[in-house]
């Protein structure tokens, strides 16, 4: 059974959902990383001991991991929905060849 259009458009459309968040995540990481927080700031802030600009540097580096996570899962369904859609129909018609052969094994047994 071939894949038709409306089963590769949801994976698709749901690809390039995360592909568009997955840039939005990492813009957000470079425009973290390039704005540094106020000297001032930052000073106050380690008389109680919290490294701001650590902080920060921390909070732009896992959101960059985020965002290339989202894009490429988002690319891998957006790319490879065609694909997708076969391995998941032959997983699919696999389970129901096992799930008749158990019920019918117990039934001949």
């Amino acid at each position: 059974m071939r894949p038709t259009l409306s089963s590769t458009l949801w994976l698709e459309l749901l690809g390039g959902l995360l592909i568009a968040l997955g840039a939005l995540v990492a813009w957000g990481a470079l425009f973290i990383a390039n704005h540094p927080p106020d000297p001032a700031l930052s000073k106050n802030l380690l008389r109680v001991r919290v490294d701001l600009p650590g902080f920060v540097e921390g909070v732009a580096s896992r959101l960059s991991v985020v965002g290339a996570v989202m894009a490429g899962s988002g690319a891998i369904l957006f790319f490879g929905a065609h694909l997708l859609i076969r391995t998941f129909r032959a997983v699919l018609g696999l389970a129901t060849a096992f799930a008749l052969g158990v019920w019918l094994w117990i039934r001949l047994t």
